[in-house]
């Protein structure tokens, strides 16, 4: 079976931002989101401020689905990057929590994800919601490349 490990991550990133946005109306971005850096690292907000909160919300997912078990402070950590200090040499600073705690709450209520000790666990609606878009993905892959189409048997 085809899973998210096999597809490229942004199509998938893309794919699913899109798929949050028009099917899961528990997951809507707050009004601050679209006035706020991601980061305070970053030196502006982000190129698309209306989609950015289903992007982030579809990279969580992915990223639950390949690590199992995803808390807030790892979050913070995957997020994070390299702060500029001027003539000093850069260091890494860890990206904010409040957004991806608050993804994760909405990712909780419509169903797709689970807490558990340690940190969200993907329920079997939101493995089948990845697992589908992945095999979508790979079908569409399949059709350019043919020597993809061995392994939709």
């Amino acid at each position: 079976m085809i899973n998210v490990e096999q597809v490229p991550a942004q199509t998938l990133v893309e794919r699913l931002s899109k798929y949050l946005k028009e099917q899961v109306k528990e997951l809507r971005p707050p009004e601050w989101a679209l006035f706020s850096k991601t980061t305070s690292f970053k030196e502006r907000v982000p190129d698309n401020p209306e989609e950015w909160w289903y992007v982030r919300a579809a990279s969580i997912l992915r990223r639950i689905y390949i690590d199992s078990l995803l808390s807030v402070g790892d979050t913070k950590v995957i997020y994070g990057g390299r702060k500029r200090r001027g003539s000093r040499p850069p260091e890494f600073r860890r990206a904010p929590g409040h957004s991806t705690r608050i993804i994760m709450q909405q990712l909780e209520r419509a169903g797709l994800v689970a807490k558990t000790k340690g940190g969200r666990r993907l329920t079997s609606r939101g493995r089948s919601v990845l697992d589908k878009l992945s095999m979508e993905i790979f079908k569409e892959l399949a059709d350019r490349d043919p020597s993809l189409k061995k392994y939709l048997e």
